[in-house]
C-alpha cells in the first residue's frame, strides 16, 4: 500500500513537473519560423508525437515533440541514425532506407518537394520507433509505407523546371489534400500565409485559385471535389485578409493531373490547388 501511495504521489509531481513536455496541443500553436522544409517538418512531428500520444506512448511523445519545437525554430533537424535505436532484425534495411533519404535531402529534396521531404523525413523516424517497439505489425507497416511512398515521390525522375510566365510577376504556389477530401492539413496553411505575405507584397491584379483532382472517382464527383477544394482555399485567404474580388476560382476536377496516371490511380500529387498572381 505505501509503494502504490508513494507512486501516485510521485507520479502527481513527474506529470505536473512534465506538462509542457507532453504539450501536444501547446506545441501546436506555435508560429514555425524558417524555410518550407522546416516548416512541413514540424507540423508532420507534431502529427507524429500526437499518435504517440494516443497510444500513451509518453517518451516518444516528448521526444517528437522536441524535434518539432527544433522545427519551429527553425534549426537543422536530420533523421533518427537507427543506431540510436535498440534495432536488430531490419537494421541493415532501415540504415539503407536513411541512406537514400539523407541523399535525397542533402540533394534538392528539401527545397524542391518540401512538404513531400518533410513527410519522408518524419515517417522514417515513425517507422524507426515502431520497428524499436516491435509489437505492433500495422503500425510499423503504416510508418513504412509511408516513408516509402513519399520516398518515391522523391527519387523520381524530375520534370524539366517550366520557365516562368511573364504574365506572373511573383510565384507559384501549389498545396495538396488528402484522398477525396477538401481540408487543409497544417503544411497546406502555412503555404497558404506564405501567399498572403508574397500577395500583400507583390499586389498581383488578382489571385488565380484552380482545384484538382486526381482520377479515384467519376469525373463529376471529381469536378465538384477540385471546385471545393478551391473555396477551401479561398475561404481560408479571405478569412486573413484577402478580398473575394482579388480572386479568381477556377476548378478542372481530373482533366488537368500534374502527373499523367490511367484512371483510378491514387496520386498525390495531382489532388492539389494552384495557386498563380496575375497582373490582369
Amino acid at each position: 500500500m505505501l509503494k502504490k501511495a508513494l507512486l501516485v504521489t510521485v507520479s502527481a509531481g513527474f506529470l505536473s513537473a512534465c506538462a509542457n513536455t507532453w504539450d501536444v496541443d501547446g506545441v501546436k500553436t506555435l508560429q514555425p519560423t524558417g524555410d518550407a522544409f522546416q516548416k512541413a517538418l514540424f507540423a508532420e512531428y507534431v502529427a507524429v508525437a500526437e499518435a504517440e500520444r494516443g497510444r500513451y506512448d509518453w517518451g516518444d511523445t516528448a521526444y517528437f515533440l522536441d524535434k518539432a519545437r527544433a522545427a519551429a525554430a527553425g534549426q537543422t533537424v536530420l533523421p533518427d541514425d537507427v543506431t540510436d535505436r535498440a534495432i536488430s532484425a531490419r537494421a541493415a534495411e532501415a540504415a539503407s532506407g536513411r541512406q537514400s533519404l539523407i541523399a535525397a535531402l542533402d540533394g534538392t529534396a528539401r527545397t524542391a518537394m518540401p512538404q513531400v521531404a518533410a513527410r519522408a523525413q518524419a515517417s522514417f523516424d515513425c517507422w524507426l520507433e515502431e520497428l524499436e517497439e516491435g509489437h505492433q505489425p500495422g503500425d510499423i507497416k503504416a510508418c513504412e509505407d509511408r516513408f516509402r511512398a513519399a520516398m518515391a515521390e522523391l527519387t523520381a525522375a524530375p520534370a524539366a523546371p517550366a520557365p516562368q510566365p511573364a504574365a506572373v510577376p511573383a510565384g507559384e504556389y501549389t498545396i495538396t489534400f488528402p484522398l477525396g477530401a477538401a481540408v487543409l492539413a497544417p503544411e497546406a496553411r502555412a503555404t497558404l500565409d506564405a501567399v498572403l505575405v508574397d500577395w500583400r507584397q507583390e499586389k498581383p491584379a488578382r489571385v488565380v485559385i484552380a482545384g484538382h483532382t486526381d482520377t479515384v472517382g467519376d469525373t463529376v464527383s471529381n469536378l465538384l471535389l477540385s471546385q471545393k477544394r478551391a473555396e477551401a482555399v479561398a475561404s481560408y485567404l479571405e478569412g486573413k485578409g484577402m478580398p473575394a474580388a482579388a480572386m479568381a476560382l477556377e476548378a478542372y476536377g481530373e482533366e488537368q493531373p500534374a502527373v499523367k496516371t490511367g484512371d483510378g490511380v491514387k496520386e498525390p500529387r495531382n489532388r492539389r490547388v494552384e495557386i498563380v498572381f496575375a497582373d490582369k
